[in-house]
Parts: C-alpha cells; sequence; structure tokens
C-alpha cells in the first residue's frame, strides 16, 4: 500500500462521535434512506486539518472500517481519490491487498451487495457521501449506475442537515466530547 497517498487521519473522536449523537444523526438519515433504494447513508468530512470525522446510518461498519485501520485500504480516504472529487463503486476502491477485508465488512457483513461514493469539495472541506443497498436487483443496479447527481444532492443535504455536529467537533478540545443521553 502507497501510505504517501494518505495524509488525512481520524479525528480523535470519530469512534465516538459515531455513536454520541445517535438519534440526531438517524433522523437526518430517515429522510433519506429509500430514496433509489439506498439502505445505508454515510458522510465523512476531511477539514482543513486532513481530520476525518463520519456518520452513519450504519455506525457499526465505520466504527469497524475506522478500529481497524481497514479505512487506510480504502481509496475513498486517499488524497488522490477525494481531492479529484471522484465517483466510485466501492468494489474499485478497495486496494488488491486488503480487499476481501474490506469487502467483507464493508457488503457482506452488513448485506450491502450495492455500494457506491461520491466525493466533494464545499469550501475548505471533502465531503465523502458513502451510500449503499441491501438490494442487487437490475432495476436498483441502474439506479445507482445512473442516479449520480441526485446522490450529491442527497449528500449536500445531509451535510447541511449535520453540519452543527460537525462544528461542534470543531470547537471542542481534542479530549473533551458532550455525549447525547435519552431520557
Amino acid at each position: 500500500m502507497e501510505t504517501n497517498c494518505i495524509d488525512a487521519v481520524p479525528h480523535p473522536q470519530l469512534l465516538e462521535a459515531l455513536f454520541a449523537f445517535r438519534s440526531r444523526v438517524s433522523s437526518v438519515f430517515r429522510d433519506v434512506l429509500g430514496i433509489h433504494e439506498i439502505s445505508h447513508m454515510a458522510i465523512s468530512r476531511i477539514d482543513r486539518k486532513h481530520k476525518i470525522l463520519s456518520f452513519s446510518s450504519t455506525p457499526a461498519m465505520e466504527f469497524n472500517l475506522f478500529s481497524s485501520n481497514l479505512w487506510r485500504y480504502d481509496k475513498s480516504y486517499h488524497t488522490a481519490w477525494y481531492s479529484a472529487c471522484g465517483q466510485a463503486n466501492w468494489q474499485s476502491l478497495y486496494s488488491p491487498e486488503r480487499y476481501d477485508e474490506l469487502y467483507y465488512l464493508k457488503q457482506i457483513k452488513h448485506c450491502y451487495p450495492i455500494g457506491y461514493s461520491l466525493a466533494a469539495k464545499l469550501e475548505n472541506d471533502f465531503f465523502i457521501y458513502s451510500l449503499a443497498s441491501s438490494r442487487s436487483c437490475d432495476r436498483t443496479r441502474e439506479l445507482f449506475a445512473s442516479q449520480h447527481e441526485d446522490f450529491y444532492k442527497i449528500g449536500q443535504y445531509c451535510s447541511s442537515m449535520l453540519s452543527h455536529l460537525f462544528q461542534e467537533y470543531d470547537c471542542l478540545p481534542q479530549t473533551q466530547v458532550e455525549y447525547e443521553t435519552s431520557n
């Protein structure tokens, strides 16, 4: 693996953030799940300090990806890919040396036969919109092959709705997180 392609690193509180605001994050993703057969949505922001922070409708997937360091072998987190604002199916983004592990973690374990990532730049930050479907019929494959503009719009909507959470992590000291609790 070429490590010089990766200069982004996980935010110090990324793993905690995946679960810290579960109800607020879920309500945002609930608005878009089901559109164009989307079963999973994650938004990863890479800020100007090259810190990765993610929110997901399936936080266990991102937790396992980052806690195992498999994210380093997912080219969607490589600077060359996201800075080009590319779009690609998940399988084409898996580095060959860890392809099987990534395929298992992201697609088999969570039952997402179709996955797609798109990158966008907003101001000084890059966003990776990661979408997947639990369906694999021809209609779903066609939707994922043809609805890229809609996927960008969905990603922008979710990013906008989650912007206050991203900003909250920007303002916190590197060791402090206030968790949302249910009453």
